[in-house]
């Protein structure tokens, strides 16, 4: 038997536990904590409504705005955030976002179904399914977006007749799961007067005719629930059936239902519908919404207006001239000018560009009207948000384009804010208020001019710095990131 002398073995314990500290120590060292709050002095605080606050100090603690206002003192703990013409917006909210959401396929052959009467997951109808169920992101996926000013994305199935429910995710930096991201589990369902592969519906009259006999359904099985309910004799309790859950959900009023659309008619038949079956629309796309504005209105209707605009093929819009490059130019080649080329311009074809033929001009015509979309619209009284689609479109880019066609700034604000938060039910994300949620993005100048750069976005008092700008930029770095 081996004696062990207690001493020696707490020497030696005490020993062992000293050298690992140091280590540890080291470790916490090397990741400081975040500041215990933040301050912003002397920025312009602009509201949803576009209403401008001048001069104000805002104060940022545990995940809340704690002050707000002209005299408001700088805590000694906090972090000063300065910049010349800070201004202080709400956050952007893409109310037809982007995620990475993969529902499990059905196994279908479709060679062995009657293509008169395929099963539901065969025809897209599925309104069930819920996106939140069946993404896998984390706060880091969603850098660029706050880079960008983005705080919230809705995202919705998308791609069937019914295809499920979306949800809206709050892009919170530091949430390392699915579930710290989602702000709204469950929104209403989507649904698009698109047909099925090789089976029925195949047409939009099809389709059409689909989706009033699954509300007609949901409305039958709802009957006999109730009758069970109320004296179960004499029937047997009716199967549950989730997809006409969500759909009696639907003409209940209680949720909005996200019909997404394009053209004129099928904006039409999609009123009609609503109308008949006491449906809450809202039209998602919209490219030809503004042809049937004043119906839009008379309904309160609002639109999810996409700025994933398509690319001209044909007709080539005019560029400004790059007055940076033109008024230096490069002397060597401009000191010998060929006089026998330059002597006698031909100034008709210098003032005049050449005419567009009949392609182009069809081209430039139906482009024009998609950028003027949200601007007619808003002049119609037509409430609208603006989005990316479900696809890449930088919001503000977007929104730019959509000004120059008619659209105010002040109504591509609310439509990047307020508008999309109320819709989706999260109207508090669009108050930049003492007390509120710390949810805005800081910028050195008007949100919609082409220099101005998103210098910082908190996300419940989370902050993301904006870009730094790259090499070819004349912009020094501390002028982003401060």
């Amino acid at each position: 038997m081996r004696n062990t002398n207690p001493f020696l073995a707490l020497v030696l314990l005490t020993t062992l536990h000293g050298a690992a500290w140091p280590a540890a120590a080291t470790a916490q060292v090397d990741d400081p904590p975040p500041p215990a709050a933040y301050a912003i002095r002397g920025a312009t605080v602009v509201s949803a409504d576009g209403s401008r606050r001048p001069g104000l100090t805002i104060v940022v603690r545990r995940g809340l705005i704690e002050a707000i206002g002209p005299g408001v003192a700088i805590p000694p703990d906090a972090k000063l955030l300065e910049g010349d013409s800070l201004e202080v917006y709400p956050g952007l909210i893409d109310a037809y976002g982007e995620a990475e959401v993969e529902f499990p396929e059905a196994e279908i052959d479709r060679s062995e179904l009657p293509f008169w009467a395929p099963p539901r997951a065969a025809q897209g109808f599925q309104p069930h399914r819920r996106v939140v169920d069946h993404i896998a992101a984390s706060g880091a996926d969603f850098e660029d977006a706050r880079q960008a000013g983005v705080v919230a994305v809705a995202v919705h199935p998308g791609g069937a007749l019914m295809p499920g429910r979306g949800a809206v995710l709050l892009l919170r930096k530091d949430a390392e799961t699915t579930a710290e991201l989602v702000l709204a589990p469950a929104l209403g369902p989507e649904m698009a007067l698109v047909g099925a592969n090789g089976m029925y519906p195949s047409t939009i009259f099809g389709a059409a005719a689909v989706i009033r006999q699954g509300l007609e359904d949901a409305r039958h099985h709802g009957i006999l629930v109730a009758a069970h309910q109320q004296d179960p004799r004499g029937m047997k309790a009716p199967p549950w059936d989730p997809d006409y859950a969500v759909l009696r959900e639907a003409m209940s009023g209680a949720v909005r239902v996200f019909f997404r659309a394009d053209r004129a008619l099928d904006i039409r038949t999609i009123l009609g519908m609503a109308e008949e079956y006491e449906l809450q629309p809202v039209i998602v796309g919209g490219a030809e919404a503004w042809k049937v504005a004043g119906e839009l209105r008379a309904r309160g209707v609002p639109v999810f207006v996409s700025l994933d605009f398509p690319e001209p093929e044909r007709w080539q819009p005019e560029e400004e001239p790059d007055t940076a490059e033109a008024e230096e130019p490069d002397t060597a080649e401009a000191e010998e000018p060929d006089t026998a080329e330059a002597e006698e311009p031909d100034t008709a074809e210098a003032q005049e560009p050449e005419p567009l033929d009949a392609a182009e001009e069809r081209e430039k015509q139906r482009l024009e009207d998609i950028y003027a979309n949200a601007g007619r619209l808003a002049q119609a009284g037509v409430s609208l948000a603006l989005t990316s689609g479900g696809g890449e479109a930088d919001l503000l880019e977007g929104a730019r384009k959509a000004i120059e066609y008619g659209l105010t700034e002040e109504q591509a604000v609310a439509a990047l804010t307020s508008t999309p938060a109320s819709l989706l039910g999260v109207g508090y994300l669009a108050r930049v208020e003492e007390q509120m949620p710390a949810t805005f993005v800081v910028t050195d100048g008007p949100l919609f001019d082409e220099d101005t750069k998103i210098l910082y976005t908190f996300v419940e008092g989370e902050l993301e710095e904006g870009k730094a700008p790259t090499e070819d930029t004349d912009a020094p770095e501390e002028e982003v990131l401060r």
